[in-house]
């Protein structure tokens, strides 16, 4: 009996295998589109000054200069330098970092040894570091949210799980870490870690998302469960369905975390006190010019999906649907049990006049895009 339920369960994985991969793999991957298409704005690519870091499948890093955005993705630079391992690949990189104002960036990869991940610091020129390791499966076991490393490259802030031996758990609530890159490092080797003021309440827990940098890496965006949500912090929800998330500022000087408003999924582009932020489960989004003050509403147009950066306060960087008349791709190499998936573009948009542009095609869902303003 067994023997049989386990050939129905590889026929039925080979059938919905076949079916889920496109006749053809995609032919534009991550490309400079043929033409800028109608109703977008080429000008707005030479007023963008920005650096977008992309994770391929193949363990490396795509770099794309906003000013140069003809030219396409390039590799990064520290990419070129990267070991890789005896079979000569490099590791797959499960989240990325934001990159500082030099081009160094974090990254989440599988560490050596059975169920362990590591974080490591990648920068333009040099050496690579390595500020953490940990157990827990860097992709399976959610061990780190999205990290956010500060403009002047000082510090590292993310959330990490509870407790790593717990295993494929949702990284709904878990513990903020923010490591000081210029301290020496510890009795383990790796990067300490910032005290940080008690939270509201004295709660401890934030919400599994990327923290935002304002203020030059002064102050730290974080989402955290509101009172009824901290009240039900033993059986955790999706930060979006959460009752009453809610977004609070950490201020490194006068060492204090305050409420900020009701939100969560901050994005900031580090330079001052503006920041993108999410409500409700349909995440609307919303632009707010500091902690407090009113909301703008983000307009749903010209394909918005999953906001990337913010630059210069003013332009977003995302994801999302391609221009009408651009050619439609599919993934490849796509879960049996998911199926495939339409390929997105990259595009920025002025949230003052509403103009955009395509800057790249193809781009699968699955990849990590993070981004930040370059100096001028």
């Amino acid at each position: 009996m067994l023997q049989r339920r386990q050939l129905c369960l590889a026929a039925t994985l080979a059938v919905a295998g076949c079916a889920s991969e496109p006749r053809q793999p995609p032919t534009r991957v991550m490309v400079v589109p043929e033409r800028v298409w109608e109703g977008e704005t080429q000008a707005l690519g030479d007023r963008v000054s920005a650096r977008v870091l992309i994770a391929t499948n193949a363990g490396s890093v795509g770099q794309l200069e906003l000013r140069h955005w003809r030219q396409g993705l390039k590799t990064h630079p520290a990419m070129r330098a990267a070991q890789p391992d005896v079979r000569g690949r490099l590791p797959p990189i499960w989240e990325l970092s934001n990159p500082d104002a030099r081009g160094a960036f974090a990254a989440l990869v599988t560490d050596e040894g059975e169920r362990r991940h590591a974080v490591r610091l990648l920068p333009a020129s040099g050496p690579e570091r390595v500020l953490r390791q940990q157990a827990g499966d860097a992709l399976w076991d959610r061990a780190v949210s999205g990290m956010a490393l500060s403009p002047d490259g000082r510090h590292l802030a993310m959330v990490v799980q509870t407790d790593p031996a717990v295993r494929h758990r949702p990284l709904h609530l878990g513990r903020l870490v923010v490591l000081d890159l210029t301290a020496p490092s510890g009795s383990d080797g790796f990067a300490p870690e910032r005290l940080l003021p008690p939270g509201p309440d004295g709660h401890a827990l934030v919400l599994g998302q990327r923290p935002a940098w304002i203020n030059g890496g002064r102050q730290l965006l974080v989402a955290a469960a509101g009172p009824q949500g901290r009240a039900a912090s033993a059986n955790p929800v999706p930060p979006a369905l959460q009752p009453d998330p809610q977004i609070e500022v950490i201020d490194w000087e006068r060492q204090t975390r305050t409420v900020a408003m009701p939100g969560h999924s901050p994005i900031a582009s580090g330079q001052g006190p503006g920041f993108l932020l999410a409500r409700g489960s349909a995440s609307q989004w919303f632009f707010s010019d500091g902690a407090g003050l009113a909301l703008q509403e983000v307009p749903r147009r010209h394909g918005l999906g999953n906001p990337v950066a913010l630059i210069d306060e003013r332009f977003l960087l995302y994801t999302g649907s391609p221009h009408p008349q651009a050619p439609r791709e599919l993934t490849s190499n796509n879960s049996p049990l998911v199926g495939p998936k339409a390929m997105l573009a990259l595009k920025v948009m002025d949230l003052q006049t509403q103009a955009v542009l395509t800057l790249l095609e193809g781009i699968d869902p699955r990849r990590r895009i993070t981004a930040a303003p370059m100096p001028a």
